[in-house]
């Protein structure tokens, strides 16, 4: 039996996958859309982990403060902040974490 995780779902005849073109005129357009949120919440999570990041190194917020407020896990608030760290010195091109 094969994962739905593994396998692009089936779309009518259509397999959603990124590297195919879409040919139904209104799947194209949900892809389209689902691509821009996508983009949108990269940029908000970079703002979110950039105002982490500088309200405890920089302003002494407490890491325990950090969690009540967002629902992270210490040690998630842990790693934004030493990605923060890296990339404000200039050691990281972005701010981004490991997964």
């Amino acid at each position: 039996m094969t994962s739905p995780l593994t396998v692009p779902p089936l779309v009518g005849h259509l397999r959603v996958c990124e590297n195919e073109p879409m040919t139904d005129p209104q799947l194209a357009a949900a892809h389209r859309a689902y691509k821009r949120a996508e983009h949108t919440l990269e940029q908000r999570r970079d703002e979110l982990f950039k105002a982490i990041g500088e309200a405890v190194t920089e302003r002494g917020v407490r890491q325990s403060d950090i969690v009540k407020q967002t629902g992270y896990t210490r040690e998630h608030v842990r790693r934004i902040c030493h990605a923060y760290t890296e990339w404000k010195a200039g050691r990281a091109p972005k701010l981004k974490l490991a997964r």
